[in-house]
């Protein structure tokens, strides 16, 4: 079971804090964690400590969610060579009704993409599981569509699906961007 923590860059915008509230929803084992004003590589030692496996830093622009940042803590924190760019979100407040939320334990991937890096970035970040829908007959769990929109510009729609179908948490429309050495901060 891997442990997902998705925390905000300092004085997140409501849109961006009801992004995380959302998205920690639909992501199995995943959990929000509270940054406040503390300094990120603070933020992310209290979540290893914890027992996370992952930490995701959603970043905003204009008070909207807008890049994804994503921390291996498995021994020191190290980012991923890899962020992801948010290019449009929908929350699910915007297009259904309030509804109540079971706990979601489990997530499979339904994938067009035919691209194994990208997949896994979705996988590291969604807590998706290598679990067939058999085995999850009897839990609460979510299935993960992806599909490119724009397969030149590498946008990816990914929408979250209940195991009756009803479409639950944020729409996303996402491009996974490889990161270079240079590019990656050491925990700021």
């Amino acid at each position: 079971m891997r442990k997902i923590g998705f925390t905000t860059s300092r004085s997140p915008a409501k849109k961006t804090r009801s992004f995380v509230h959302d998205i920690i929803r639909v992501v199995p084992h995943a959990q929000r964690i509270v940054r406040g004003s503390s300094k990120l590589l603070l933020c992310l030692k209290g979540m290893q400590n914890r027992g996370f496996n992952t930490a995701v830093v959603i970043h905003s622009v204009k008070g909207n969610p807008n890049f994804l940042r994503i921390f291996d803590l498995e021994k020191e924190p190290i980012e991923v060579p890899y962020a992801v760019k948010l290019r449009g979100s929908t929350l699910s407040r915007e297009y259904q009704k309030k509804q109540s939320y079971r706990r979601i334990s489990s997530s499979i991937l339904i994938s067009s993409l035919n691209n194994p890096e990208e997949e896994k970035i979705i996988k590291r970040i969604l807590g998706i599981t290598e679990e067939n829908i058999e085995d999850l007959e009897d839990k609460n769990y979510v299935t993960v569509y992806t599909d490119y929109l724009d397969k030149e510009e590498g946008i990816i729609h990914v929408e979250f699906l209940d195991k009756n179908n009803m479409q639950i948490g944020p729409r996303l429309k996402m491009k996974i961007v490889p990161r270079k050495p240079e590019d990656l901060v050491e925990s700021s």
